[in-house]
């Protein structure tokens, strides 16, 4: 039984990945805001929504050029890219080889194919139930800044300047 929300949109991607995908679809499918899926998702697989399809398209399209599928164009369509050229620079951005070689050399040795995220579905049956505790006022002090999932390496930073 799917519970969380990254649950539900990882079903969904994954039975969905040959199909146009949209952040508002996924959303909607695992039933909360395009925000919420958003932090859920990546504080559930370390990775973006849209990051996550474009990884498993481009892994997916990899593995049928190893296996000798001839049309690049048509796999270029089939992982929603509108050109060959632009499938062709994702595909050289992420995995550093052209889809041609690849192709060529019917192997995935050195590719970082991203597979499909498998989520733990075991209860948690050890956790104690939840207390709330009163206490008087509480100060906190501290700096901030904001950091997007794929850049978080300015959070050390934050502990020097506190």
């Amino acid at each position: 039984m799917l519970t969380s929300p990254a649950q539900k949109a990882l079903w969904y991607i994954e039975s969905h990945l040959s199909a146009p995908l949209s952040l508002d679809d996924i959303a909607a499918m695992a039933g909360v805001s395009r925000f919420h899926i958003v932090r859920a998702f990546a504080a559930a697989t370390g990775v973006s929504v849209m990051r996550y399809v474009r990884l498993r398209r481009l892994s997916e399209a990899a593995r049928a050029l190893a296996s000798g599928a001839p049309d690049i164009l048509g796999l270029a369509l089939e992982a929603d890219y509108g050109s060959h050229e632009a499938f062709t620079r994702a595909f050289r951005d992420q995995f550093g080889v052209t889809p041609e070689k690849v192709r060529a050399s019917a192997s995935l040795d050195g590719l970082a194919l991203q597979e499909p995220v498998l989520m733990d579905q075991t209860p948690l049956s050890d956790l104690a139930a939840p207390r709330f505790v009163a206490a008087g006022p509480l100060l906190v002090a501290g700096v901030g800044d904001r950091f997007s999932v794929d850049n978080g390496a300015g959070i050390p930073a934050l502990w020097r300047r506190f």
